[in-house]
């Protein structure tokens, strides 16, 4: 099954299993805290993964908005990073909508890696409270890949 990872980092040879933690007071479920390999399914939500400064990141995918906790820290020139995965399916297990997880190994090889600019993330939400300067907030003309 073909998945995608967004990172920052653009020197990965593999996806390494890595364990999840919860912003500093967020309450999350413990089975998506796992020690594991994070995965979507969808191109745009790892571009959103990746494009994210720091900070707790909101990501509303039924309607398309992104808010984030530290949007002076957003940089739409910063480089990020989408890997192309493939893992059999019995390997992986979804634990919401958006993502799935492979625990049983503890790396993934690449299939392709695609670089972007973080502000790409724009083509496929609106960002509820970061603007290019001169800019409104919300934009139209999203499209999903």
């Amino acid at each position: 099954m073909k998945f995608y990872h967004g990172s920052r980092n653009g020197n990965l040879n593999t996806i390494k299993k890595q364990q999840a933690a919860a912003a500093e007071g967020l309450v999350v479920p413990e089975d998506e805290l796992l020690n594991a390999i994070y995965l979507t399914p969808r191109y745009d939500y790892a571009l959103a993964m990746a494009a994210r400064p720091e900070g707790v990141t909101h990501i509303d995918t039924k309607n398309n908005i992104i808010e984030f906790e530290h949007p002076e820290l957003f940089d739409p020139e910063k480089e990020v990073y989408i890997y192309e995965v493939e893992v059999p399916e019995v390997e992986a297990r979804q634990i919401d909508d958006l993502q799935w997880v492979v625990e049983n190994r503890e790396e993934v090889g690449l299939v392709n890696k695609s670089p972007h600019k973080a502000g790409e993330i724009e083509q496929y939400y609106r960002l509820k409270n970061w603007a290019r300067e001169g800019e409104s907030e919300f934009r139209s003309g999203l499209r999903r890949r």
